[in-house]
């Protein structure tokens, strides 16, 4: 077998291999064989027709497997023989069977990159760590009484306090003319009856509505202008001024569970003192949590910004349009119209790729770092790795089912976890200072 290597780039070559005469001829025999054992033949019990008869019964499809094989193991015999570390088989092309029985052919291949590791103890990181403060606690316990919350209807008369939720009637005119009439595409913020609204909150189909109803009162009608802001996300109301005339048709307010022995029971405690020293625990593992994750991001920084080299195009262009998938769905869900994102994409796009370099460039560094330390992942550390990403996703049993029998996916869960684990130990090591900057 020849083989010759051109670089294109640091990170992709061009393999030109030429298969000889012998190895496809020793191809060929094997994939007769296999064919011959498996064929039925007129006139021939399976897997009793001669060879040459089932040669000439089946010379495309043959031809084509033993081309197939060909290319496949003389492709992985030259990767060994150059002691290639290949990422990527990126393409095969210019398949060529020679008169003298020879295949020769061309792969496109991406490279694990190389370079040389910087010193990996006193990586610096930053001296802060998260305190936890009994106003931290006490929000924590009014969050807690919130969620167990009763629902009070408001009386006609009653005044909207921030939060409060209301069901508003609205219409707006622009001039002398309907809204709906002056903005034909906008029919959503030109009329409604009874849109839920949250009193005195950022966020409403009529920018500033919210925070006018804060203090008015169940039944009460008023009229409100609103100025359409410059990058309002609908394009076609930007800079518009309307005005609204609105109507709180009725409301309702949350009043948190009180501090009783009922409420107590739900976590476990017999009363407020234990709650709160129960909340505080489990917000310090939190803090703690919180603290050793920048941490551990501030030491992959660092380790990716000590060290240079190309990423793989074709893996970091598989990444970016995952990324730029993921980017685009977020935006929608969002409200973001496909119109809006369409004139973004290309900054999208673009941050995308940036993305998708610097997050290889790291996991190639940290691979190369669990290498140099030998850090290995247990099975059982797997196993806990897999029960936190299910437990965190919330996933369904027949998707979990899905997700684990996925080999693709759980190879690059187990990279991860590794990952993760070479952080954790170069962690042991690094230096707190308070040059770096808290993330």
């Amino acid at each position: 077998m020849k083989v010759d290597i051109q670089s294109v780039s640091q990170s992709r070559s061009v393999l030109t291999v030429v298969a000889e005469p012998a190895d496809v001829a020793k191809v060929r025999a094997a994939v007769v064989k296999e064919f011959a054992a498996n064929a039925t033949l007129p006139g021939f019990r399976k897997g009793k027709a001669p060879a040459a008869v089932v040669e000439r019964a089946h010379a495309a499809r043959i031809a084509e497997a033993v081309e197939d094989r060909v290319v496949r193991t003389a492709f992985e015999k030259a990767v060994d023989e150059k002691e290639l570390k290949v990422h990527d088989l990126v393409s095969v092309d210019g398949r060529t069977a020679g008169e003298d029985g020879s295949v020769s052919f061309t792969a496109t291949v991406d490279l694990v990159p190389q370079f040389e590791l910087p010193a990996t103890d006193g990586i610096p990181v930053d001296d802060k760590t998260t305190a936890v403060s009994d106003e931290d606690v006490a929000r924590q316990v009014e969050s807690a009484r919130r969620m167990f919350a009763r629902n009070v209807e408001l009386k006609p008369g009653d005044a909207l306090e921030a939060d409060d939720m209301a069901h508003v009637d609205y219409a707006a005119t622009v001039g002398d003319k309907p809204l709906s009439e002056a903005v034909p595409d906008a029919a959503a913020y030109a009329e409604r009856k009874g849109a839920w609204c949250t009193a005195g909150a950022e966020h409403f189909l009529v920018p500033g509505l919210p925070k006018e109803l804060v203090g008015k009162t169940v039944g009460s009608s008023g009229l409100f202008e609103v100025e359409f802001p410059a990058d309002f996300h609908k394009e076609s109301l930007r800079g518009v001024k309307a005005v609204y005339a609105w109507t709180v048709a009725d409301a309702s307010r949350s009043v948190p569970a009180p501090l009783d022995a009922n409420f107590f029971s739900k976590f476990g405690v017999e009363d407020e003192a234990s709650l709160r020293e129960r909340f505080r625990k489990g917000m310090e593992a939190d803090a703690a949590a919180n603290d050793r994750a920048r941490h551990m991001q501030q030491v992959a920084d660092w380790l990716a910004k000590s060290v240079a080299f190309e990423v793989p195009a074709r893996a970091a262009e598989r990444r970016a349009e995952a990324l730029v998938q993921g980017l685009l769905e977020a935006n929608m869900n969002r409200g973001v119209s496909k119109e809006d994102l369409s004139k973004e994409r290309e900054k999208i796009v673009e941050a995308a790729r940036a993305r998708a370099e610097a997050d290889l460039k790291t996991d190639f560094v940290l691979d190369a770092v669990g290498d140099k330390l030998g850090v290995n992942l247990t099975n059982e550390e797997f196993t806990g790795y897999l029960n936190n990403l299910v437990a965190r996703r919330r996933m369904p049993r027949d998707e979990i089912k899905r997700f684990t029998s996925d080999r693709v996916a759980m190879r690059e869960q187990f990279l991860h976890a590794r990952r993760e684990k070479v952080l954790l130990e170069l962690l042991k090591t690094a230096k707190p200072t308070a040059t770096v900057a808290a993330q």
